[in-house]
């Protein structure tokens, strides 16, 4: 099982997400940046790491989020969240093909990768998602 993290990005009220480009497992899907922890490397490192990587962002972690295990049949992933704010850095999409911010309410007329339907259909995460969106 790949583990896997992503950043639920808060900026305003909104929330980032990126749309994956023609050559990724999830072409032209939705979802919520970051990408699989190297060897070793903590979940949070590699949640920072991901978004300077993909994002060109510097950001803070604010809290985590309830993970999710996913059978796509050609993987079995590990989707470990978390929410986040700007510390620094001009966003640049170096992997994604598009970006923009929603509101959470947003969500459902969205098209997204079926790992991260699952993880905002968690009531928890998204009472937790919503406090944050508030502030």
């Amino acid at each position: 099982m790949l583990n896997v993290t992503c950043a639920l990005i808060i900026k305003d009220g909104k929330i980032l997400i990126t749309q994956n480009g023609p050559g990724s497992d999830h072409a032209f899907q939705w979802e919520f940046p970051g990408g699989k922890t190297h060897s070793g490397e903590s979940e949070e490192n590699c949640i920072v790491r991901e978004i300077r990587e993909e994002l060109e962002l510097d950001i803070k972690i604010l809290a985590p989020l309830q993970a999710i295990e996913y059978d796509y049949g050609i993987k079995k992933i590990r989707l470990v969240p978390f929410i986040c704010r700007i510390k620094g850095g001009k966003l640049k999409l170096n992997n994604h093909v598009k970006g923009m911010w929603i509101l959470p309410e947003e969500f459902q007329s969205v098209h997204f990768s079926e790992a991260d339907k699952v993880l905002i259909s968690l009531k928890e995460n998204r009472e937790i998602l919503e406090e944050y969106t508030r502030e």
